[in-house]
């Protein structure tokens, strides 16, 4: 399969990742059991006239497909992919309370039309006018993982620039409902975040877009090699010889990875097989982590992606996320090890170019 050159990349964050100068340098904590995404002034990306109707998951994914689009230097694309596991919630839960508390009469339709998961890619099109492929994928934890598989088979079929994303949002209403099921817990200071051995999340919200392009140009930050998924493996001996296959089929072995970004979620139920991994990770690699900045949720794993075109480009790791006391003399090739609810695990392989 073709990699995938990345020329663009956007990203709204529970920390300030929208300013492309930030880099892990100041961190915003969690709101006690859960993050909230810094939004920016979407006038500066969005029409006034169009902004009036939008929800927040619909502002954030234009917000940060449009500021990818801009890095790129494009106007069109190909394709636009889009992946999501809660996709529109706030206009689904404002719908549905409408119908309640009108006691089904007099509804307005403009929340049930945007409630749709496949809204966000909608609305892009819409402001680019593009209308070529638009595909929507709600995968739950593999959601994000799907659009970039799919953009890889479309390079296979000629298609050349292509516009790839992950977005999710929550509610207050959604927090409230999952902390009563007991699923939350704060972030502990005294412990770090892959030696958890306590359950809950800290449940979180966020978008990242990237440009993808089929062939390198001087805009090409880092390179797509390969994408894999697991789902429900059983051990972790099962995901480190997954992993070192999915490693041999591009021609690597763990120790050419320089950084592997691990998706420990502060869940010791979610987190088992990852802390049963990390040592081998660790003796052949310079292990990170990067949900205790992000936080938890569907598509956490686009916004790893994010952190890993950063480190090629800055050519550095952040003490903040860094898990080994060592660090590595160079950022050639990182290794994102996702998992969502120890249920959905991927490997993707990012390269510098």
């Amino acid at each position: 399969m073709t990699k995938a050159y990345i020329n663009g990349i956007g990203c709204i964050s529970p920390q300030n990742s929208i300013d492309s100068e930030w880099f892990f340098d100041t961190i915003n904590p969690a709101k006690g059991d859960y993050f909230d995404a810094i939004e920016p002034s979407y006038k500066e990306f969005i029409a006034p006239n169009l902004l009036r109707r939008m929800g927040r998951a619909i502002k954030m994914g234009v917000a940060a497909g449009n500021i990818a689009i801009q890095q790129a230097g494009i106007e069109k694309v190909d394709a636009i992919i889009t992946g999501t596991g809660l996709g529109c919630f706030e206009d689904s839960e404002r719908f549905l309370l409408a119908i309640l508390n009108n006691d089904e009469q007099f509804l307005t339709p403009t929340s049930f039309i945007q409630s749709t998961h496949n809204t966000v890619g909608s609305q892009i099109a819409l402001i680019m006018k593009c209308h070529d492929y638009n595909f929507t994928y709600v995968h739950r934890g593999f959601s994000f993982e799907s659009t970039i598989q799919d953009a890889l088979m479309l390079f296979e079929e000629g298609k050349e620039t292509i516009l790839v994303g992950g977005i999710e949002e929550h509610t207050p209403n959604f927090v409230i409902l999952n902390r009563r099921a007991h699923k939350f817990q704060e972030l502990q200071s005294n412990t770090p975040i892959w030696k958890s051995t306590t359950p809950g999340i800290q449940m979180s919200e966020g978008t990242a877009f990237f440009v993808l392009n089929k062939n390198k140009t001087d805009k090409s930050l880092a390179s797509v090699d390969g994408i894999q998924t697991l789902y429900k493996p059983k051990t972790s001996a099962d995901i480190l010889n997954k992993l070192r296959s999915f490693l041999k089929l591009h021609g690597l072995i763990l120790s050419d990875i320089d950084v592997t970004l691990m998706g420990f979620s502060d869940d010791v139920n979610f987190d088992q097989k990852l802390q049963e991994l990390l040592p081998s990770i660790e003796k052949e690699s310079v292990a990170a982590c990067y949900k205790h900045v992000c936080g938890e949720y569907h598509t956490a794993s686009a916004f790893a992606m994010w952190t890993a075109v950063k480190l090629i480009e800055k050519q550095t790791l952040p003490k903040v996320l860094a898990i080994s006391d060592k660090a590595p003399s160079k950022i050639k090739h990182v290794l994102i090890i996702n998992q969502y609810l120890g249920i959905n695990y991927s490997f993707t392989l990012l390269s510098q170019c």
